[in-house]
């Protein structure tokens, strides 16, 4: 077997490599770290486990000359990063909540009732601690505006359902 890394970042001194091959095996990289320190023009070689990645400090020589070293003393293997994914903060903050969504509609629970839930929970923390006019309202507040949105939301697919049988 042959261990398959990709460049994941790089600097001037300093390269991460990230495992490319399968999940299970990524434990090499705490095999490999060591016999990377040994290569002449590595100052340092920091193994991850958790990412699959090393750490690579090389402060006297660029990344091209260690990688061809690296090639040619261990097998290694280096392949093409991965593209990144497209997506902003607010795409993922919008797949979260549907993967929770997805989850408590399974157990016939909704996401809107369980925030209205904790909000409500929070007011409640909130006026035991003595914080009545600024967080407890609040968080009340909060619960209301969410309760009349999913209220005007109902009452909108009701009355397409009334409007699509007439």
């Amino acid at each position: 077997m042959t261990p398959l890394f990709c460049i994941s970042h790089e600097m001037p001194g300093r390269t991460r490599i990230r495992w490319a091959g399968d999940s299970d095996e990524k434990y090499v990289v705490i095999e490999l770290a060591s016999d990377i320190a040994n290569i002449a023009g590595v100052v340092n070689a920091e193994p991850r486990s958790t990412t699959g990645s090393i750490i690579i400090q090389h402060d006297g020589q660029e990344w091209p000359a260690i990688q061809s070293a690296l090639s040619n003393q261990l097998p290694i293997k280096f392949t093409a990063r991965p593209p990144a994914i497209k997506r902003n903060g607010v795409d993922a903050v919008n797949d979260s909540i549907d993967t929770i969504d997805d989850a408590l509609k399974r157990v016939n629970m909704d996401f809107e009732s369980i925030l209205m839930l904790m909000l409500c929970a929070l007011s409640i923390v909130q006026a035991l601690r003595g914080q009545v006019m600024s967080s407890s309202v609040s968080f009340l507040w909060y619960a209301y505006v969410l309760a009349s949105m999913v209220r005007d939301k109902e009452a909108k697919q009701r009355d397409d359902k009334t409007n699509d049988s007439i």
